[in-house]
């Protein structure tokens, strides 16, 4: 249900105290269906008041408040979010609520010492319905849709809210009266999850329902129970009393990692998508190395024909002994069936050879890309950037022109690693494969420790300083396991001597010799260590 009737009154009174008479900054995409415009209130050169306007347009909750915290932005190039920007500089005049509707109106005024400014003020409004949110941007004096979040045209029921109409709100109904004798007579004021609350309340619970009207009415305060937003607890052991400053964050509880996944989502698609590719090749290939096999029994073939020569008249079509049922073209003489078996033979004997070097490089290629996978869920802001510019090396993304250009990093550029480091030594670790390749093959010293999780996809782990210390090849196997999402399993450790690179694709490995550790768990002091992104030093 989300919102209702009553709390977003509430909200709708706090953000007119937070924001009258505030300017409003540049609108920020926190998702692909939640913005918002930071304000500020001041006097003289004083802030008074400041904050950030949220709304959220999620079909399954859609509400607005304010807060007090910062948050991650998301790049979105959509009509909408670029007619926001006409908002930039402008003044709050008034944050209304329509009454007896879901819908919310902010009243302001332009930056009007922008010359590019044709309105004379602006409107927005927002319909916090469920299953069909929408945000329109009103320009005035023409009082015409700007901007429009969803468009929606219904010919049958004469509805045009698309750019340039006009908006017209809904006939207003009234508040919900405090006199009623029934809880089915509130059923035109609250929507229905707020109505089977009230009735199980009055009818099942036996509470006065004139009294419980009269605090839903008059409440100030704001409750949530689950994704409800309402003016009433109802005593529900499940209500909590938020503050609308909390209200995204109760929701919300991890805005910055939604924006780091909405940045890297299409990246993760595209190589997702290539590690299908991969996989259905690798599926072909051993089809294709499957029917080789089958085919050098074609050697026997040749050999048949040529020990029953004597049997075979002109024109057989198929030669039946010792088990074999043998195709024989009655075109070709007896030499010529059994050479065509012996040069068929030949071709599938080749091809094994082919093929199992093609299967290897596609397994590679698999493995190659599942640490992508991984480097992109895990890496920061510059390990990405550097990982774009091996995929685009090595043929998985194209160079793009305008806004989302991906460049190859400058040949300069130096691909340091992380590291973590202890009193007791230092651990070097990468996050994509030419981080990789420099921590192993430029960095790391001939009798350094390199670990890696067995017949799994991770990152190159190096211990450089402390290899005598029986804890930090501990502490290093540990990190191995954990970059390669895993809980458990067998660590291979090898001198970096023995560690030789894979030619097939950046940062893949061949380990000449190694032992092995097995870590069974990772301690909650350790991982609390991992999680810690080092500086790269």
């Amino acid at each position: 249900m989300a919102v209702d009737n009553l709390s977003l009154q509430i909200i709708a009174d706090a953000l007119e105290e937070q924001m009258k008479g505030a300017y409003l900054g540049s609108p920020l995409a926190l998702s692909p269906h939640d913005f918002a415009l930071p304000y500020s209130l001041k006097e003289g050169d004083e802030v008074k008041k400041h904050g950030t306007f949220l709304f959220s347009l999620d079909p399954t909750n859609p509400f607005a408040c304010y807060s007090l915290e910062r948050y991650t932005k998301i790049i979105d190039n959509s009509s909408f979010f670029n007619n926001l920007r006409r908002l930039s500089m402008g003044k709050v005049l008034s944050v209304k609520k329509y009454p007896g509707e879901r819908i919310l109106t902010l009243k302001i005024e332009p930056n009007h010492n922008d010359i590019s400014e044709v309105h004379s003020a602006y409107d927005l409004v927002l319909e916090l319905f469920p299953n069909r949110p929408n945000v329109y941007l009103i320009g005035y004096p023409e009082e015409r849709i700007v901007a429009v979040y969803h468009e929606h045209t219904d010919i049958e029921k004469g509805i045009f809210l698309t750019k340039n109409a006009v908006y017209q709100y809904p006939d207003p109904r009234g508040t919900l009266p405090l006199n009623l004798n029934d809880p089915e007579e509130a059923r035109p004021y609250l929507p229905n999850a707020t109505l089977r609350r009230l009735k199980h309340y009055v009818l099942d619970e036996g509470h006065d329902l004139k009294e419980t009207l009269a605090k839903m009415v008059n409440s100030k305060d704001l409750y949530v129970i689950r994704k409800d937003i309402l003016s009433f607890s109802f005593d529900d052991p499940e209500a909590k009393k938020v503050e609308v400053s909390s209200l995204y964050s109760t929701f919300v509880s991890d805005q910055k990692e939604i924006a780091r996944y909405e940045k890297i989502k299409d990246l993760l698609k595209r190589i997702e998508k290539a590690v299908k590719t991969a996989e259905k090749k690798k599926e072909n290939l051993g089809n294709d190395l499957k029917t080789a096999h089958d085919r050098l029994v074609y050697k026997d073939y040749g050999q048949e024909i040529y020990l029953y020569q004597a049997e075979i008249q002109k024109g057989d079509v198929l030669l039946e002994k010792d088990g074999y049922k043998i195709p024989l073209s009655p075109k070709l003489t007896v030499s010529q069936n059994a050479n065509a078996y012996f040069h068929k033979y030949q071709k599938a004997k080749s091809a094994i050879t082919i093929l199992g070097d093609l299967i290897q490089k596609t397994e590679d290629e698999i493995t190659y890309l599942q640490k992508k996978k991984m480097e992109v869920e895990d890496g920061t802001p510059r390990d990405i950037q550097e990982l774009k510019s091996e995929l685009l090396e090595e043929g998985y993304i194209k160079e793009k022109q305008g806004r989302n250009t991906v460049y190859k990093v400058s040949k300069k550029h130096r691909y340091e690693p992380h590291y973590v480091i202890v009193p007791e030594g230092k651990i070097g670790y990468g996050m994509n494969g030419l981080q990789n390749e420099t921590l192993t093959f430029t960095i790391a010293k001939k009798e350094d420790l390199f670990f890696h999780v067995k017949d799994y996809p991770g990152a190159h782990v190096v211990l450089l300083e402390g290899k005598e210390n029986p804890r930090m090849k501990e502490l290093a196997a540990e990190l191995a396991v954990h970059l390669s999402h895993l809980d458990n399993g067998t660590v291979m450790i090898a001198k970096i001597k023995d560690v030789k690179k894979n030619p097939n694709k950046i940062g893949l490995v061949n380990i000449l010799r190694y032992e092995t550790i097995v870590v069974h768990d990772i301690p909650k002091e350790d991982l609390k260590l991992f999680s810690q992104k080092s500086s790269t030093n």
